[in-house]
């Protein structure tokens, strides 16, 4: 590219550049908030004299800031807190719950978790505690199952608060592509929905499924298995981070690479870092040098040091 040609495409960027800044410091300004302007279902956080709030896209007010703090809006509701207790609202501002409850969570497959005192229980989305608050522990709803936990011990419930499988596990997770792991005695192992233990309490270390494998620690070593419990890599790494989109990116000996799903290591383990993918790119560093790939292992971009420097300044 030519000098002009350069500096022209540069000129442009800063033209563009600085009306979203100065869009930004209008918002900012005229509404007195600490934090940047992000919009969910069309509503961002505003903040006037310490009270949280909601405007449109079009900087319209339409929750008044009246709130010591509000959640972003997902699936038509917001979490939101007035002094010590919590709650839920509406896009249009009203409550679907009354501001009472101790703690309160986004909802997560058509349940909210909520928490009075010591005890924990869950509303619909009509706002009714259809599970009233009874135990000393519970996790958000996932594939029709929340995890519970009475005398210490973890089991599972469904949406009408029935108790499908009894509390007698150390530890569990909520229920991902049928399974879910539990703990016993410091051994790991997964369950499905009957309960029915599938693969032997047996591991050190286990993950949730995702797409169909799961990170097992055996020994000091993690390998990925499949749903059948088979080994799809040997227990050879540090670390395995999930599966995405049918890769993971993994760690042995200080250096990170990627598997593919079948257990290939599509980049062997030889880079410094190697950041989450984000559609289809990842962060890699190796020296100190700071560069981009995709999930072939294909070097995209290759920065420099001083623009390594600005890609961390700016996370």
């Amino acid at each position: 590219m030519k000098a002009q040609s350069l500096f022209n495409c540069f000129s442009g960027y800063k033209k563009v550049l600085l009306f979203f800044m100065c869009l930004f410091f209008a918002y900012a300004l005229a509404f007195s908030q600490s934090e940047s302007i992000s919009f969910h279902e069309g509503y961002a956080k505003i903040t006037q004299k310490g009270k949280s709030g909601f405007i449109d896209k079009a900087g319209k007010i339409r929750v008044p800031c009246m709130y010591d703090y509000v959640n972003n809006f997902e699936g038509g509701f917001a979490v939101v807190r007035l002094k010590s207790k919590y709650g839920i609202i509406r896009k249009d501002g009203t409550e679907l719950t009354a501001i009472k409850y101790d703690m309160c969570e986004t909802f997560s497959d058509g349940m909210a978790l909520i928490r009075v005192g010591a005890k924990y229980g869950f509303v619909n989305d009509s706002g009714e505690e259809i599970i009233k608050p009874a135990y000393e522990f519970a996790m958000g709803f996932n594939e029709g199952l929340a995890v519970i936990s009475v005398n210490g011990k973890n089991g599972y419930i469904d949406k009408q608060g029935e108790q499908i499988i009894a509390p007698k596990y150390d530890f569990s997770l909520p229920f991902s592509e049928g399974l879910a792991v539990v703990m016993s005695n410091a051994k790991y192992g997964y369950i499905n929905k009957s309960g029915k233990e599938v693969l032997s309490l047996k591991y050190n270390m286990a993950s949730a499924f995702s797409g169909n494998l799961a990170t097992v620690r055996i020994g000091e070593k993690f390998a990925v298995i499949n749903k059948a419990g088979k080994l799809v890599t040997l227990p050879i790494y540090d670390d395995v981070r999930a599966f995405e989109n049918g890769i993971a990116i993994v760690l042995q000996d200080g250096k990170y690479g990627i598997l593919n799903q079948n257990g290939r290591e599509i980049i062997s383990p030889k880079f410094d870092m190697i950041d989450s993918f984000t559609e289809g790119v990842a962060v890699y560093r190796q020296g100190g040098k700071l560069g981009y790939i995709d999930q072939t292992g294909k070097e995209i971009i290759a920065l420099n040091i001083e623009h390594a420097k600005i890609l961390y300044a700016s996370k």
